[in-house]
């Protein structure tokens, strides 16, 4: 055993990272390890293009900085993490040159202006959900996410309280499609709230119980921000602020087995013999690798063990294609709808519901998608140092299946980019052969092989369907982050809240872990 450590951590995503960071300025040793060279996990920006062009692989519209404890208990601005929030924060581009726009917090009537083009009672509606859900969401919602979750009873009675409360229990029983149509009349502006569902959410449409999301998107939809310099920007601040808290970060390190010693976790063993002891390990990566692979089958009860291999992972996964331009897409557009061309986030083909329906359905049927429909984004329009002066960067998603009946992602991904290339062409013409100076395509197989957290290139390390959420999520055993092994907890998106850079997990499990330690908290006498 080498150097005994208060804690270790496994995995040096962005919850790792938080996590450690927490624990440290609770005078605890923590020692996290991570197996790629660069820590961060989704936090990723390289040059995959061009020397120069710097690229998002992975996670790239954060919208729950506002709210993310992590970002003001650590100071993360004091370490370079800067951010800058466009005021066009979203835009849904039609064939006929028209757009619908959402635009940042304080500009709600832009917003209703814009939907007003489309339908006046939906301008309506958009306002009053704002101004009826918008505390609601605030003093409820939003602690809920970095609170261990409750049992559905108590859930409820917290609810049946107010007005709201009841509302949002009613369409919690319902689908987003559903909530959408009995709100709004309007199929483009239903389509781009749908648009913020199923990334960074990880929420489809049709999914059953999870129809509260609606209002919470309203809400928060105006929130997205882009780091400046690169999401990576963001991991290497949390990063500095574990060092300067006395954490330790071991990067190019492999955990192969976690050490259990008479029914306890009592440290961890690396892929080149070591070991390392500690009073507590915890794990941040996905929930069947840590417990099937590092713990081991034959260390768990067996009614748990079933739970564990039936629980669900994501249903789509994302290609992506990373381009280097000399110039940045433009619109066709109809006279008065040009704010499009500085929309944060673009919605191309996703022009009503049913291209949502069309899309998943080819997804579920294991077909490489001939409804092409991207999330899509120009950085470079909000933070120029992302590329030599004067050119850009842009990329686009398209959900996918990982599975392909026939065909293998190594032999048609680059086919695949040019022809979702293409579709954004069709809305924006100047985005030809002698713009794109280079693209780079990642494959969900490309996406698997960089981060194998993101098992079968799944982003929110299990589904966030109404089954394995909140106090399901990932088990209901399992839940309260606490695992059958004394001193081994599970930190990862695979637990409440999920995925997305919010650091929820992270939050939450250090409370909980400082609680079984009978430590102080030292953010509760900030």
């Amino acid at each position: 055993m080498e150097n005994n450590f208060d804690v270790i951590i496994v995995g040096g995503g962005h919850n790792g990272l938080i996590l450690g960071n927490y624990l440290a300025k609770a005078d605890l040793k923590v020692l996290l390890f991570e197996r790629r060279l660069e820590i961060g996990g989704g936090l990723s920006t390289e040059e995959v293009t061009l020397s120069g062009f710097l690229h998002n692989l992975h996670s790239y519209f954060h919208d729950t900085i506002n709210i993310m404890p992590a970002y003001t208990d650590l100071e993360l601005a004091q370490f370079n993490a800067r951010y800058y929030q466009p005021p066009v924060q979203a835009g849904l581009i039609l064939g006929d040159g028209r757009s619908l726009c959402f635009y940042e917090s304080d500009k709600l009537d832009k917003t209703c202006e814009s939907i007003a083009r489309f339908s006046v009672k939906d301008a309506k509606t958009w306002r009053e959900i704002v101004n009826n859900y918008g505390e609601f969401v605030s003093t409820v919602i939003v602690p809920g996410l970095y609170s261990p979750p409750s049992p559905p009873s108590v859930q409820m009675l917290a609810q049946e309280g107010s007005p709201e409360g009841m509302e949002w229990l009613r369409i919690g029983r319902m689908t987003p499609r559903e909530v959408v149509d009995e709100w709004f009349e309007n199929e483009h502006v239903k389509a781009l709230v749908l648009h913020h569902l199923p990334i960074p959410r990880g929420i489809l449409p049709d999914y059953a119980g999870v129809g509260a999301v609606v209002p919470l998107v309203i809400s928060q939809a105006e929130h997205s921000q882009i780091a400046l310099g690169g999401s990576h920007i963001a991991a290497h601040a949390l990063w500095r602020a574990l060092l300067r808290n006395g954490g330790e970060a071991k990067s190019l390190t492999h955990v192969k087995k976690i050490l259990v010693e008479d029914g306890r976790a009592a440290g961890v063993e690396t892929e080149d013999g070591h070991r390392y002891s500690a009073k507590v390990v915890v794990s941040t990566v996905d929930l069947k690798q840590t417990l099937l692979e590092l713990v081991g089958e034959e260390k768990l009860d067996p009614g748990l063990l079933g739970k564990i291999k039936g629980f669900r992972l994501d249903e789509f996964s994302v290609f992506a294609v990373h381009m280097a331009l000399r110039e940045p897409p433009r619109f066709k557009t109809q006279e008065g709808y040009e704010d499009v061309n500085q929309a944060f986030r673009l919605a191309i083909g996703f022009e009503t519901p049913d291209d949502f329906t069309a899309l998943f359905s080819e997804i579920r049927r294991r077909k490489l998608p001939e409804k092409v429909a991207l999330i899509a984004s120009v950085p470079t329009l909000f933070d120029p140092s992302q590329a030599p002066k004067g050119f850009h960067t842009a990329f686009l998603w398209q959900l996918v299946p990982y599975h392909l009946d026939g065909e293998s992602w190594d032999k048609i991904k680059e086919d695949y980019a040019r022809h979702c290339v293409s579709k954004w062409q069709e809305y924006a013409p100047n985005l030809h052969q002698g713009n794109i100076l280079k693209t780079t395509a990642v494959s969900p197989v490309d996406l698997e092989a960089r981060i194998s957290n993101m098992t079968e290139g799944g982003v929110f390390m299990g589904r966030m369907a109404f089954a394995q959420l909140e106090h399901f999520r990932p088990v209901p055993e399992l839940s309260q982050f606490r695992t059958p092994l004394k001193g081994l907890y599970l930190a990862g998106a695979c637990m409440h809240p999920g995925g997305g850079i919010i650091g929820g997990p992270a939050v939450i499990a250090a409370d909980i872990i400082l609680d079984d330690l009978k430590l102080p908290k030292w953010w509760e006498r900030q």
